[in-house]
């Protein structure tokens, strides 16, 4: 079962409930719907209970006929007899209402609002009297209110005198109505209910209430004979649609909570009254699940903004079901409408005419503002256009033109970006004071992060703005203001000699970049404002690059350097765009564009007589030529780095050469032995490089030290780089340690561990659209499935990572994966197309020379031809020597190992035990450490064996 409930054993609700018309007696078997009794079976009553105690979960199948037939053996099928006649007996006149869902592949789940009622409560205590006709039905389309209506209820009995606020179509009416008819009991039927919505003159209110009570006035002042008429009298008065009288209410509301001892007032309003006495309930938005989420369909309709849209789908299309692979569109469309309940339902009656895709996608268009609702709505909430028309034209000038000017925004906004938006012509005074009162009026919404206050216009009320904004001719210069102000406030960042500030600083700005992206955009689509553009990306760049937006960073650092005809600021102005778009192309294996900015940025460094820049390119130039396995020219640009070994004193450069003498796996035994380890960069600034080489390094050193026989040593450095990289917290230099790290537990035989650094890559990755990166990870993931024997898990893994390796030009990994899907091939015996694969990868390797894991790739070729139906030992055995012979030129003594171990099987194949255990001792003797991993565990039994 999918829910809250892994197993429920509460059978049957216990309480008295109500949903929509129905009343539901548990302890009488009674169910009534809107006072007369529904006729249902025993069985069919049972189930409803079941469903009804368990309200929101999926219950499946198998529970359901557990619970309802206790221990009685019974066909599935009677249940969907029983789930049949239910949903006819709940069947409404206007067949508007779904109360039971089914799940598909799940069960099935109580999906309508429902409201304990007292256990002392009797079928005909329900019944309210209204003063004036009919106080409207409650609501049977009410989805994820019944706190809010339980914690006004108990609010008003406290305080008398209560204010609903929210915004426009959050659901006020609604859950006010909800309040009236549980409250009716206890005012013994004594609840007026009025609609002010009609009423344009504040002074027509006082007349309306006492026409609506009877209350004569015979000359007297009116508001007193009201007075009168209530005094002693235990009533509630719900007021309802009172923004735009709303000085007239507050008068009012004052004045009989002042002069009465029992009547209490509900206001339902979009601000607060500001009256004496008055307290307030503010009214949030329905629950939306967050976009990290990934909830299936079965947790997603848990979210009651999630439960509303599906519910009011399902009333146009019958056909539609929440699945796992649409629960996520959903969410995405709830969320993208701020949770606003009108908004919600209106788009969900689209849905039939356009797709749900197809209105997500219309959601970035403003033709969403016009959908249409029923049509028995009010007239304001007949769309969201009209909704919003109504807040509008209520707002002095001042708030209106600022409500204008903030919908060039995205996201949240802090007050001092708001006061720079929208104060021309105004005071920033008059700017701050009218925010104020666009928050109180629940047009902006405002929360505080870090003890910050951030402010952010809905989605509904950012589209309606922005085409008042356009409409009224102000939209160039409000963005040209916030172009101005995101520049300014950018510029604090860049230090010139530096590329990135610290990591801390740099995600104070996280906030900024939607603003930035779509500044940024309007910029380079106009030519006249080119240069603010030109501004903007330089001032952005170092942002980009120390949050690992490198597709960003890449698109407008181009966009800069191609506009031309326009002179930048600065030499270093064009530089940093040089260098942005180098950094930001490395993961991409773009080695042309490298090229370019590499021989740029050295043109200008040599002449500045700086180290650092050179340098850093190298450092990166390597990163790139490891990812795209060019060999030939990585080893001319280590040489070339290598001789700014007399400048070097800086930390971070010294930290950049480390990183360079491990980053060639074919030298890096050596250089590392010869002291070229990271101890000596403690003192490196992490992101003024652009990346963490001393991480890098450590990350390098962990494979190092496997290769050469240290596994335990192996393991601690590497644990010690993750740490690192985890406190860092720079995506970028994240996925690289993993990858390394990750390839070295794998390479121990410590799955565990293995397996929880691989899953942090994959996530990593693709949280950051770092692609290549998590087809690594899923490759990884493919290597580690295999080696724990689930061979047909592991290969579709190993085969998408190749693909998505290929594309991406992204191959110093990619012989890795090969050899690995080669293993697998011939884990389900198909030896010769492991055999094909191979001889490819040994192709290679004749034309590009050894890469460091060569002696793998010639041991695993030996084993396929010793193992395959037709055995040939002895080319086996001239592979095993070659691999023996290149483990021994790179001193790894890891893949010596596993060279030996194959070699000595083979040799005790061919009767030679003397040999093979003389030949495995040798080699395994020289360890001295690493006697729990997989490696050396197996070469014991062999040896053992071999005795």
């Amino acid at each position: 079962m999918s829910g809250a409930k892994d197993s429920p054993s509460n059978p049957l609700v216990s309480h008295p409930v109500n949903f929509g018309q129905y009343h539901l007696y548990p302890d009488q078997r009674l169910l009534l719907r809107n006072g007369t009794p529904v006729d249902l079976g025993s069985r069919a009553f049972d189930v409803l209970a079941v469903l009804i105690a368990h309200a929101g979960d999926v219950i499946s199948t198998r529970d359901l006929v557990r619970l309802v037939w206790r221990g009685v053996v019974v066909d599935e099928s009677c249940l969907r007899v029983h789930i049949s006649a239910l949903r006819k007996a709940l069947c409404c006149s206007d067949a508007d209402v779904c109360y039971i869902a089914n799940i598909p592949g799940r069960g099935y789940s109580f999906i309508a609002s429902i409201t304990h009622l007292p256990l002392s409560s009797a079928p005909d205590a329900t019944a309210s009297k209204c003063l004036i006709g009919e106080l409207p039905l409650r609501s049977r389309r009410m989805v994820g209110r019944n706190d809010a209506v339980s914690e006004l209820i108990a609010l008003i009995e406290k305080q008398r005198f209560v204010t609903l606020i929210g915004s426009g179509g959050m659901g006020k009416t609604c859950v006010a109505i909800a309040v009236a008819h549980d409250l009716a009991s206890h005012f013994e039927g004594q609840i007026l209910f009025l609609d002010f919505s009609q009423i344009q003159d504040s002074r027509l209110l006082v007349g309306t209430i006492n026409s609506a009570l009877g209350v004569q006035c015979n000359g007297s002042d009116p508001t007193q004979a009201l007075i009168e008429h209530l005094s002693g009298k235990h009533i509630l008065l719900v007021l309802d649609s009172c923004e735009h009288v709303i000085e007239g209410t507050s008068f009012l509301a004052e004045n009989l909570i002042g002069h009465t001892t029992r009547a209490h007032i509900l206001v339902a309003c979009r601000e607060p009254l500001r009256a004496d006495g008055e307290h307030t309930y503010r009214l949030g938005p329905l629950d939306c699940p967050s976009s990290l989420m990934g909830l299936s369909a079965a947790q997603a309709l848990k979210f009651s903004a999630v439960h509303l849209f599906v519910e009011r789908v399902t009333q146009s299309d019958d056909l539609f079901a929440l699945t796992d692979s649409n629960a996520p569109v959903v969410s995405h469309i709830c969320r993208k409408l701020d949770g606003l309940a009108l908004a919600i339902e209106l788009a969900a009656s689209q849905v039939a005419a356009y797709g749900l895709h197809k209105i997500a996608d219309l959601l970035n268009d403003r033709f969403s503002l016009f959908w249409e609702g029923k049509r028995t709505a009010l007239s304001r909430h007949q769309t969201l256009h009209a909704l919003l028309d109504w807040s509008y034209v209520l707002l002095s000038a001042t708030e209106a033109s600022v409500l204008r000017r903030l919908s060039v925004l995205n996201g949240k906004f802090s007050l001092e970006l708001a006061a720079q938006v929208a104060s021309s012509p105004m005071d920033e005074t008059m700017v701050i004071d009218a925010l104020g009162r666009l928050v109180t009026k629940s047009l902006v919404l405002a929360e505080i992060v870090d003890q910050t206050m951030h402010y952010r216009l809905p989605y509904t009320t950012k589209a309606y703005a922005l085409e008042k904004l356009s409409s009224n001719g102000e939209h160039e210069i409000a963005i040209e203001r916030h172009a101005n102000f995101l520049i300014a406030r950018l510029e604090r960042l860049y230090v010139p000699e530096e590329a990135l500030p610290e990591h801390e600083r740099i995600h104070r700005y996280i906030d900024e970049l939607g603003n930035i992206c779509t500044t940024l955009e309007w910029a380079f689509s106009k030519r006249d404002k080119l240069m603010i553009g030109i501004r903007l990306a330089a001032a952005s760049a170092p942002l980009f690059l120390g949050l690992s937006l490198l597709d960003e960073c890449r698109r407008w650092s181009l966009r800069a350097l191609a506009a031309g005809g326009y002179e930048v600021e600065s030499v270093s102005q064009k530089m940093g765009w040089q260098n942005s778009l180098f950094f930001s192309s490395i993961p991409t294996g773009k080695l042309e564009a490298l090229r370019s900015s590499r021989s740029q940025s050295l043109i200008f460094d040599e002449r500045r007589k700086s180290s650092l820049s050179p340098l850093r390119s190298f450092g990166d130039l390597i990163t790139a030529h490891t990812k795209t396995g060019q060999d030939g020219e990585f080893r001319e640009i280590t040489s070339h780095g290598s001789s700014f070994n007399a400048r070097i004193t800086d930390p971070k450069e010294i930290a950049i050469i480390h990183w360079m003498a491990g980053s060639d796996c074919g030298l890096e035994g050596r250089l590392f032995s010869a002291g070229l380890g990271p101890a000596s960069v403690e003192g490196a600034s992490d992101l003024s490089l652009a990346h963490d080489y001393r991480i890098r390094a450590l990350s390098s050193l962990a494979r190092v030290l496997w290769l050469r026989g240290y596994p335990d040593q192996a393991a601690e450095i590497g644990r010690e780089a993750l740490e690192r990289a985890d406190r860092q917290r720079h995506p970028q230099t994240l996925c690289l340690s993993l990858i390394y790290v990750s390839t070295v537990f794998l390479w121990i035989g410590d799955w565990r561990a293995a397996e929880h650094s691989i899953t942090k890559l994959t996530s990593t990755a693709m949280h950051h659209s770092i692609e290549p990166d998590h087809a690594v990870g899923l490759g990884l993931k493919g290597i580690l499935l295999c080696g724990l024997g689930d061979v047909d898990a592991g290969m579709p893994l190993l085969r998408e990572c190749l693909n998505v390796l290929s594309i991406e030009n992204h191959q110093v990994l990619a012989p890795m994966f090969i050899r690995c899907l080669a293993e697998a091939f011939a884990a389900t015996g198909e030896f010769d197309t492991a055999l094909e694969i191979l001889t490819g990868v040994l192709e290679m390797i004749e034309n590009v020379g050894e890469s460091f894991d060569t002696p793998e790739i010639l041991r695993i070729v030996a084993d396929l031809h010793a193992t395959r139906p037709r055995p040939d030992l002895a080319l086996a055995e001239q592979y095993l020597c070659r691999s023996l012979s290149c483990a021994g030129r790179q001193s790894s003594l890891a893949w010596e190992l596993r060279a030996a171990t194959s070699l000595a099987r083979l040799r005790l194949m061919q009767g030679r035990r003397a040999e093979a255990g003389e030949l495995l001792q040798s080699v395994y003797g020289r360890f001295t450490e690493g006697y729990d991993s997989t490696d050396l565990r197996e070469a014991m039994r062999l040896l053992n064996s071999l005795h």
